[in-house]
């Protein structure tokens, strides 16, 4: 019996992701379920895409960047998504608490330039292009919070989600930067992502 590579166990327990998601929203839908179901097909097809073409040798593929791109687009429909919730309770949309962006552009490009200071063999390339990636995980973030504290904790599940995305992400980054494969980052990279990616749909279903 042939073994799955460790590619082919993550595409498909992304695949199961997707299907799951689908079939809930079909059951469930709210007029925000078009962005959750945008989220989580281009996360899927970002999953796809870094599975094919990850780092070798410290090189950086342009599959991978697209990848990147895709699930950056993950990001901006889970902030889409938590935009129409905020609207649908009759709140105004003010670019949320403008503290917490602040913080998240700090919190992005602080991580970056230590990192930068740390490996100076990286390419500055993808040092800015990560750094950008942060910035939207971290606006998807600060919405996230946004509708968490709005309802007064009862959709705890959106900032919780937003918060292991961008530890997923983060430990990622650092995997790259430090080059190193171990098992364990990768289970932590995995098991931080597919938690989060549940946890932020699920808040959305039941928005």
């Amino acid at each position: 019996m042939t073994r799955l590579t460790s590619a082919q166990r993550k595409m498909l327990a992304s695949t199961a992701m997707l299907t799951l998601v689908c079939l809930a929203w079909l059951t469930r839908f709210r007029p925000w379920g078009w962005w959750g179901m945008g989220a989580i097909v281009a996360s899927w097809l970002a999953d796809g895409l870094l599975a094919k073409y990850p780092p070798v040798l410290g090189k950086v593929p342009g599959g991978f960047f697209i990848g990147a791109g895709f699930f950056a687009l993950a990001h901006a429909c889970y902030g889409a998504a938590s935009v129409m919730v905020l609207r649908a309770m009759g709140l105004p949309f003010r670019w949320l608490n403008f503290s917490l962006l602040v913080a998240a552009f700090a919190l992005a490009v602080g991580f970056h330039a230590w990192l930068f200071a740390r490996s100076s063999k990286r390419a500055t390339g993808f040092t800015v292009a990560a750094c950008a990636y942060l910035m939207v995980v971290g606006v998807m973030a600060s919405l996230a919070f946004r509708v968490g504290v709005e309802t007064g904790g009862r959709l705890w599940m959106l900032p919780l989600g937003a918060c292991l995305f961008f530890l997923s992400d983060c430990i990622l980054v650092v995997r790259e930067y430090r080059r190193e494969k171990s098992a364990v980052m990768n289970g932590a990279i995995w098991s931080t992502y597919l938690t989060a990616q549940f946890l932020l749909q699920l808040g959305l279903w039941l928005a």
